[in-house]
């Protein structure tokens, strides 16, 4: 498994990390690490879990995630079982605060990107048109060397710091309190969560793999990710019930007995907790019909 704090590669030769990212599947856990993280994701798709954010990601996603915010990316199941026809490309960039300089980031100009930085410890996902605009830039950003490199990349976080087009993603009090030996054990519950959640899962069997009471695990639990497990359970849940919405346009009930509910009410009144629409209306307004 990997280790909880990611140690990220650097060279003389460049200020900031970059890499093209072509794999059959994600394969690091949770984990976090020092450095600034700008990615884009063109090809995959699964759920993203950071600080205490859930959420479904996939072809597009671009997101900016600061130093020791811990994040996990997974592949929907699909991946982890040999479809060549699948694998996962991003583009992804690293960097420290002093990247292009130590008092950069506190001259006059430089006020927005200042507080861009600051925003993404509670990590940031960017969208619309700024989305398209960045996600050419990075792309670019793969082939260039040198003084163009480095001017492109401020020019990249210039227009995200003076776009509205993005979200906050983590609550404003989550703190990161994971400690590198808990590695193991929240990859582990994770990785059991996400294949097991369209199934009755027991919270003694999940503190089992843990090698936890069902009190002690809870409270590891909570402490770790800001949220308790029956709310990331729920989140997990009914972020598959909305894929399925969106892309299936399949009945409520279908819905529900597929994400692991068995009672249609309860399932109804999660669903509008934590989207703020019905589940009817939540496929009503956004599955579109496949033309003939």
């Amino acid at each position: 498994m990997n280790p909880i704090l990611e140690k990220v590669p650097t060279f003389p030769s460049n200020s900031f990390a970059l890499k093209e990212e072509i794999l059959p599947y994600i394969k690091i856990g949770w984990h976090f690490h020092p450095e600034y993280e700008l990615t884009l994701f063109t090809e995959s798709s699964g759920k993203r879990f950071i600080g205490d954010h859930t959420d479904n990601f996939g072809p597009g996603d671009l997101l900016l995630i600061g130093p020791y915010l811990p994040h996990y990316m997974r592949n929907h199941e699909i991946y982890y079982k040999g479809d060549d026809s699948l694998r996962i490309r991003a583009i992804v960039v690293h960097f420290s605060k002093d990247f292009a300089g130590e008092k950069f980031f506190d001259i006059p100009e430089t006020v927005s990107l200042k507080k861009l930085l600051q925003n993404s410890e509670r990590g940031i996902h960017i969208y619309g048109k700024t989305q398209k605009k960045v996600a050419k830039m990075m792309e670019a950003l793969l082939h260039l060397e040198g003084y163009p490199r480095l001017m492109s990349l401020i020019d990249i976080l210039q227009i995200i710091a003076t776009s509205e087009e993005k979200r906050l993603l983590s609550s404003l009090g989550y703190r990161n309190t994971f400690a590198p030996h808990d590695a193991d054990r929240i990859n582990a519950v994770f990785d059991y969560i996400l294949k097991t959640f369209q199934t009755e899962i027991k919270l003694t069997d999940v503190a089992e793999i843990a090698h936890m009471s069902v009190s002690a695990f809870c409270k590891f639990f909570k402490s770790r990710t800001g949220k308790t497990f029956s709310h990331i359970l729920n989140e997990i849940r009914i972020g598959h019930a909305c894929r399925l919405f969106i892309e299936q346009g399949d009945s409520v009930s279908n819905v529900c007995y597929s994400c692991g509910y068995n009672s249609l009410s309860y399932f109804n009144r999660k669903f509008k907790a934590i989207t703020k629409f019905s589940p009817l209306d939540y496929r009503n307004r956004f599955y579109k019909e496949p033309k003939v």
